[in-house]
């Protein structure tokens, strides 16, 4: 495989991967909140739709807003703003991990002579 096709197969598995995490951190962080908030906030949670859009479409900045929106206080927004960082990590290091490994097989592999 060439030197760009390999750098682009890279550059997708990382897209990729990093899509499904901004979606699945975000999603299981909310989750893990809404089934510990009493009646009176559950009723202030976004419906269904609005919840999987703002997770899809935002990511981990929809954070702050669910945690603001469903406590109505300051101390909200900055439990949101913490999960907001927490989500933001959590993300950035498995693909640092593998951008990492991508990177350090490719440059094995470019040592290597072809075969005749």
């Amino acid at each position: 495989m060439s030197g760009y096709a390999s750098g682009a197969l890279a550059d997708i598995v990382l897209l990729a991967v990093q899509m499904a995490l901004s979606i699945v951190v975000p999603w299981w962080i909310l989750r893990w909140d809404l089934s510990r908030r009493p009646p009176e906030q559950l009723a202030r949670a976004w419906n269904d739709a609005t919840f999987w859009s703002a997770i899809v479409a935002f990511g981990p900045l929809c954070l702050p807003f669910h945690f603001t929106k469903t406590r109505a206080s300051f101390l909200g927004l900055m439990l949101g703003l913490f999960w907001m960082v927490a989500a933001s990590a959590a993300i950035a290091v498995p693909l640092t991990a593998i951008d990492w490994v991508i990177e350090d097989i490719s440059e094995a592999g470019a040592g290597m002579k072809p075969h005749p």
